[in-house]
């Protein structure tokens, strides 16, 4: 039902990381070996880092456009109602309670500053889509609100989140409620490997516990390039000769 939206925007890729598990002492120990000096992964065999290539690669993103620039300078308040409120009221046809109401889950309000509570917006969507259910007979407007709501939680809560809480910048709202077309006008495969970079420095320091961003990207990104530790093995016979398991069960090492 959706997907003809995501084409339009270039992100239709994004449906394939759909309850994504992420080894949280996998990529603890990667980050253990990042240096933010050189923005590299320091092995006993030498550095090495992810690329743009491998973010293309791994996600489908789009590598060409232009650059993802957020800002949370609000809109003008219009009809009494705060700037960001209006804006999500005018888009998604839903007003966003600023105060007084308190999500279940993470024991905050929808909206805190410039930030909105993916919890709270994806789920007062889902209670309202079991209600009534999406189909292909459905209103073109109710298709386009729950593609919006979906890029929200993708977005939001998987490639661009926040370490410690389930917060979403306003200032995405921008580019996510913006016009399909100015959508997929963005290099979306660089400010994930942006974000990657961004988290991975952060979490590299001593006082820092936990870690945001498309830290799935970092796991699969081990399991290609190092495919002696990912869950599923690859057959010996398509690794290289001189590969160190496969020399090992060779007896060649």
């Amino acid at each position: 039902v959706i997907l003809p939206f995501l084409k339009r925007a270039r992100l239709v890729s994004i449906r394939h990381f759909n309850d994504i598990k992420v080894d949280r002492q996998h990529i603890t120990a990667l980050a253990e070996r990042w240096r933010k000096e050189t923005h590299c992964f320091n092995f006993r065999e030498g550095e090495t880092t992810i690329t743009l290539k491998d973010v293309t690669i791994l996600t489908h993103l789009p590598i060409d456009g232009k650059a993802v620039c957020v800002s949370d300078h609000p809109p003008e308040d219009r009809d009494g109602m705060p700037g960001w409120v209006h804006f999500i009221h005018g888009v998604l046809g839903v007003k966003v309670p600023v105060k007084g109401c308190f999500d279940a889950t993470d024991r905050m309000p929808p909206m805190r500053k410039h930030q909105v509570s993916i919890t709270w917006l994806t789920k007062y969507f889902r209670d309202h889509y079991e209600s009534h259910p999406l189909t292909e007979e459905s209103p073109e407007d109710e298709k386009e609100r729950y593609a919006r709501v979906y890029l929200i939680g993708m977005i939001g809560g998987l490639f661009f989140s926040k370490k410690s809480s389930n917060l979403l910048s306003c200032g995405w709202l921008r580019i996510i409620l913006s016009s399909w077309e100015e959508m997929g006008e963005y290099s979306w495969a660089s400010a994930c490997l942006a974000m990657i970079y961004h988290n991975l420095c952060n979490a590299s320091l001593k006082a820092v516990r936990e870690v945001g961003g498309a830290m799935f990207i970092v796991q699969f990104w081990a399991w290609e390039h190092m495919p002696w530790i990912a869950p599923v093995q690859r057959p010996y016979k398509d690794w290289p000769i001189d590969h160190p398991v496969r020399g090992e069960a060779y007896g060649t090492r």
